[in-house]
């Protein structure tokens, strides 16, 4: 699967971000580009040692700061079901 169609069939769905600092970004993402930039509303950032926690109304992650993303479970299922029903759908031509 393409990162980048999970990401945008993933939009209004909470989402977590790894940045390579350490830095973790829990929000809902409101949506991506093609360099894996993501905006993200309703965040919490928690610090590299968990110790400090920051809450934002919205939040611009760059994408080469991104050390992971972590979608929910019922985003991929959508982008499956979606893949699928493309390269089962039968041929009426």
């Amino acid at each position: 699967m393409l990162p980048l169609s999970l990401l945008k069939t993933s939009q209004g769905h909470p989402m977590l971000v790894e940045l390579k600092n350490g830095e973790t970004y829990n929000g809902h993402l409101v949506s991506c580009d093609t360099w894996m930039n993501v905006h993200l509303k309703e965040v919490i950032c928690t610090a590299k040692d968990g110790d400090r926690f920051w809450r934002m109304a919205t939040c611009y992650v760059r994408g080469n700061t991104i050390k992971y993303i972590c979608v929910p479970d019922e985003g991929t299922r959508v982008r499956l079901s979606q893949i699928r029903h493309t390269l089962w759908r039968p041929d009426y031509g």
